[in-house]
C-alpha cells in the first residue's frame, strides 16, 4: 500500500506555522508498516488543492489530509475532495449536533458559516470531533481511502490515535509490526554521538538508526520490526540497553520526554524546591521549568537580575565583587545562586549570567560567554561555557545547559 499526506494551509507556506502534523502522521504510518511515498504542503488555492488531490488519487492508495475543515471561505477541503471524486456534499446531522454542543459550551452563537462544517462528501464515515468543531472523515471509494483531519495539532493527534489507527490496523493487519524508539541526548555534539555508537550501529542487521540534531539535544532513533508487538518491544529494549551502556548519563530521556520534565520528576521524587537567578537568559530558565504542569510543587520563584543594581539590591551581590570580577564571572554567578536560594526559601538556587550579544563583548569576554552556578547550602557548583549562535540560540543553549547541570546534580544525590 502506498500512502500520501497532504497538509493544507497557506499559513504553512508563508512560514507562519510549522507543519508538525505531517511528521506525526508519518511516524504513525511507519509503526503500522505502511509505506509513505509523498508529503505535500499546499495553499488554500482551489486549483492547487484539486490538482494535488487528483494526482494523489492516481499514485496513492491511502491519502490523509490535514487542514481546511474550518468555517471560513478558504476552508475548502471537503468541497474539493467531493469534486475530485465526483461526489455530492451532503449534510450530516451528527456533525451539526456536535457543532451546536461545542459552540454552546464556549458561549458562541451558531452562524451560517459554521454550518458549512456539517457538509461532508457522500459515503463518508464521519468522525465526530469531541475536541473542536470540525468533523473528520474516512472515505472509501474505487479502492482508494481518503481521510481528512483538522489542522489543529492536538485535535488531529487525538482523532488519528482514536479513529484512524484502529481502522487501519483492522483493515490492513500488518504481517510485521514496525516500531521506533527515540533516545534523547544532551552534553554531546552530533559527531561525538555518531563516533561513540558507530561500531554498534554498523554491527546491527535488524535495526535502522537515525541521528538528528537540535540545539543542545541530539536524538537517536532506533527502528525495528517483528511479527508481534511483544517481540518488537523486546528488540527495541535490547537496543536501548546497549546504547545506554555506551552513552550513559548523556541520555536524559526518550520519545516525548523533555529535559525540564525529567528535572521536574527528579525534584518531585527527592522532595526538593528550586529557585533561579537569571541575567542573560531573561527568565527563560524559569519559563522552561514552569512549563511542566505541577511545577508549583518544586519551583519557588526567581529573580531576573539583568542590571547590576538588581544583582546588588535583590540578590545582595556586593558591588565590589561586580567591580572586581564583572557581572559575567564565575564569582558573581556563585553569589547569585547562593543568594537566590536564600531569598526564595528553596533547597537549591541556580544562576546564569553571560553575554548573549550581539553587543556587550570585550577583548577578554566574547559573545557567548556564560557562567552558571548551582548552590544547595553546603556547596556551590560553577560552570563556564563558551556558546555559539545568534542571541536567541545562546540564551536557549544557556538555559538548557543549566537544566542539564541540574539534572546531573539531582541524579547524583
Amino acid at each position: 500500500m502506498k500512502a500520501e499526506i497532504i497538509s493544507i494551509g497557506s499559513e504553512i507556506l508563508r512560514g507562519q506555522i510549522t507543519d508538525t502534523n505531517a511528521n506525526f502522521i508519518a511516524q504513525k504510518l511507519i509503526e503500522l508498516g505502511i509505506d509513505l511515498e509523498n508529503i505535500s504542503v499546499i495553499s488554500d488555492n482551489p486549483e492547487s488543492l484539486l490538482s494535488t488531490l487528483k494526482l494523489a488519487l492516481q499514485r496513492s492508495d491511502l491519502i490523509i489530509t490535514t487542514g481546511g475543515l474550518g468555517p471560513t471561505e478558504d476552508d475548502i477541503t471537503y468541497q474539493f475532495i467531493a469534486r475530485a471524486l465526483s461526489l455530492k456534499l451532503i449534510k450530516y446531522p451528527g456533525a451539526e449536533e456536535n457543532l451546536k454542543r461545542i459552540l454552546k459550551k464556549i458561549n458562541t452563537t451558531l452562524s451560517p458559516s459554521n454550518l458549512k462544517q456539517t457538509y461532508l462528501p457522500e459515503g463518508a464515515k464521519i468522525i465526530i470531533n469531541q475536541y473542536g468543531t470540525a468533523p473528520a472523515m474516512i472515505l472509501e471509494k474505487d479502492n482508494k481511502i481518503i481521510c481528512s483531519f483538522p489542522g489543529v495539532p492536538h485535535e488531529m493527534k487525538r482523532l488519528i490515535e482514536e479513529n484512524l489507527i484502529p481502522y487501519l490496523k483492522e483493515k490492513f493487519p500488518p504481517s510485521m509490526i514496525k516500531k521506533s524508539k527515540t533516545l534523547k541526548i544532551t552534553g554531546l555534539g552530533e559527531s561525538s554521538v555518531n563516533e561513540l555508537i558507530r561500531d554498534y550501529m554498523n554491527k546491527q542487521t535488524n535495526f535502522s538508526f537515525g541521528i538528528y540534531a537540535n540545539p543542545e539535544d541530539i536524538q537517536v532513533q532506533i527502528t525495528t520490526q517483528a511479527p508481534t508487538e511483544k517481540e518488537v518491544e523486546k528488540m527495541l529494549q535490547s537496543s536501548v540497553n546497549q546504547l545506554t551502556k555506551i552513552l550513559g548519563n548523556y541520555i536524559y530521556g526518550s520519545d516525548e520526554e523533555t529535559i525540564e520534565e525529567v528535572v521536574g520528576n527528579l525534584l518531585k521524587s527527592k522532595k526538593l524546591k528550586v529557585s533561579v537567578a537569571e541575567s542573560c537568559t531573561g527568565g527563560m530558565l524559569g519559563e522552561m521549568i514552569t512549563r511542566i504542569p505541577g511545577s508549583s510543587k518544586y519551583f519557588q520563584g526567581g529573580v531576573i537580575s539583568y542590571n547590576a543594581r538588581v544583582k546588588e539590591d535583590l540578590l545582595k551581590v556586593p558591588p565590589e565583587a561586580i567591580r572586581k570580577y564583572g557581572e559575567v564571572s564565575r564569582q558573581v554567578a556563585k553569589l547569585m545562586a547562593e543568594e537566590v536560594r536564600k531569598c526564595c526559601h528553596s533547597d537549591i538556587g541556580i544562576s546564569i549570567t553571560g553575554i548573549a550579544g550581539p553587543g556587550g563583548a570585550t577583548q577578554k569576554k566574547k559573545v557567548g560567554l556564560v557562567y552558571m552556578a548551582l548552590a544547595d547550602g553546603k556547596k556551590t557548583i560553577t560552570q563556564k561555557h563558551q556558546l555559539f549562535g545568534d542571541r536567541q540560540l545562546i540564551r536557549l543553549r544557556a538555559a538548557r545547559r543549566a537544566l542539564n547541570m541540574f539534572r546531573n546534580y539531582l541524579s547524583g544525590i
